[in-house]
């Protein structure tokens, strides 16, 4: 989402005048489409785990140890547990709606296209939020899996002492 964010704000800086306003609004149109449609293609992978990775930080925050969290997680988890939410029903609504298509408008069409469009434009700023708030959820895990490292990484015991000596070697 950091690349697409940083290609669309090239793209504005390039495509608009100093007010924001496209020199070409047709292209830029189309150059908003193709962002939003890579947008919820990058979230899509993880769409469905989502709200799991959300709830999982959420019951792993308590558990951290003084100083080993940031203040901000709770209310940043608070926020993508919401976001998530959103983009779920944003999800399944237009899975509804294109369900409800005729067979004809399939991929391509004007209607199917219409409502992956929408999907995505209404998605993009959310889309926007979670990646802003998930690093919450790495720095949970990763806080939480130092702990559990260490706990799986202690140097194993010394071998016991033998009370037999070994014999010599002669040469």
């Amino acid at each position: 989402m950091d690349q697409l964010q940083s290609a669309w704000e090239s793209h504005i800086d390039i495509h608009t005048d100093p007010s924001g306003v496209p020199y070409d609004d047709e292209a830029h149109q189309q150059a908003e489409a193709r962002r939003n449609a890579e947008g919820w293609a990058a979230f899509e992978p993880i769409a469905l785990i989502a709200a799991r990775l959300v709830a999982s930080s959420e019951q792993r925050r308590p558990g951290l140890s003084a100083g080993a969290g940031q203040p901000r997680w709770g209310w940043q988890l608070g926020v993508l547990t919401a976001v998530t939410q959103q983009l779920d029903t944003i999800g399944s609504s237009a899975q509804a709606a294109l369900n409800e298509l005729p067979p004809v408008a399939g991929p391509g069409s004007e209607l199917y296209e219409a409502v992956i469009s929408e999907r995505n434009t209404t998605a993009w700023p959310l889309l926007e939020e979670w990646a802003l708030h998930a690093p919450a959820v790495v720095g949970i895990r990763a806080a939480t899996a130092g702990t559990e490292r260490t706990r799986m990484t202690t140097s194993a015991p010394s071998p016991p002492a033998t009370t037999r000596s070994s014999p010599a070697v002669r040469r």
